[in-house]
């Protein structure tokens, strides 16, 4: 089972929009999937038409000392999921408390990776913590979602984040990167795209994923862009970074 670790360079670059809509072309394209939020934002349940006011998720059944997974479900979508839940900030402290070993999440999620799913994606908020590195380090690759900003620039060159992944050697290999909110009729976008081509060299994945209504309006329908609006570019591009995707670890496999 491949194991895919997306994480944003830092907060609402768009990280839980690219998991969901991930894993819905990776379903569309006849794949099992099963999606685990690790982010403590637990953002990602409203892609996945999960009601607004429902709070359950792993982290609330961790802290109530109940099985972690059975606060899954499969989404009309089709797309298995785990939600993070919605947990107060002293609450998520005593979580990080709870994961008091280094191989917390492996052990938790060695029961996911052993099941018959053929790719688990984990959701992984920006800030470094004891729940994202074992994701992190769990994780087979990791797609680090950024926007073509000058501010991700200074972020890859120059951050906790960015300087914690370059100083182990077996993460930075792991590592790629996926420019995100692209505006196509913004000159400074695409000039910053191609300053961070030349900086991230094979490392970015050669596809974009535009910045329009649909993705916001798809958010506002709880929903993905492709089934909100499947003809819409961005719909293409998830479907295309989706089969970079899979392309990407059966080479990793035959390698």
């Amino acid at each position: 089972m491949p194991v895919l670790c997306i994480q944003g360079i830092q907060s609402s670059v768009g990280s839980s929009t690219v998991t969901a809509n991930v894993a819905r072309n990776l379903y569309d394209l006849n794949q099992d999937v099963l999606v685990i939020d690790l982010n403590p934002s637990n953002l990602l349940r409203l892609h996945f038409n999960m009601d607004w006011f429902n709070k359950s998720g792993w982290a609330l059944n961790v802290l109530n000392d109940e099985a972690w997974y059975k606060a899954g479900f499969k989404c009309e979508l089709g797309v298995n999921f785990i939600p993070f839940g919605g947990i107060s900030y002293d609450n998520q402290l005593d979580l990080l408390e709870k994961i008091n070993t280094d191989t917390w999440l492996s052990e938790k999620l060695n029961l996911a990776k052993n099941s018959k799913k053929k790719w688990l994606i984990l959701n992984t908020g920006s800030e470094l913590n004891k729940l994202s590195i074992q994701a992190l380090k769990y994780a087979d690759s990791i797609i680090r979602v950024i926007e073509p900003q000058v501010i991700s620039v200074s972020l890859i060159s120059d951050s906790i984040q960015s300087n914690y992944l370059k100083n182990d050697s077996a993460l930075n290999t792991k590592c790629l990167y996926l420019i995100n909110k692209f505006m196509p009729l913004s000159q400074l976008d695409h000039d910053t795209s191609l300053v961070l081509k030349a900086h991230l060299a094979n490392s970015l994945i050669p596809v974009k994923i535009y910045y329009d209504e649909n993705i916001k309006e798809a958010l506002a329908q709880k929903t993905t862009v492709q089934l909100y609006s499947p003809e819409s570019a961005t719909s293409k591009q998830f479907k295309t970074l989706a089969t970079w995707i899979m392309l990407h670890f059966s080479h990793k496999v035959s390698a």
